[in-house]
């Protein structure tokens, strides 16, 4: 049986680490992402400026814990 993927959240990370939910449109908090986080959501960071993926920068190993 297939394993049920987890819903995402897509943030875009601007200038000043300033962090940008796209599916409220809202900007958003670093306390938001572990909250979402801890709800089973998958958060994916994205730098807009490059758009490279920097979850690992926003959110390193053990921010859950």
């Amino acid at each position: 049986m297939p394993r049920k993927r987890r819903p995402r959240r897509l943030i875009n990370r601007y200038r000043q680490s300033r962090l940008y939910d796209v599916t409220t449109a809202t900007y958003v908090t670093v306390d938001r992402l572990k909250e979402w986080r801890a709800d089973g959501f998958e958060v994916i960071v994205r730098e807009v400026e490059t758009g490279r993926y920097v979850t690992d920068t926003v959110l390193p190993s053990g921010f859950d814990a």
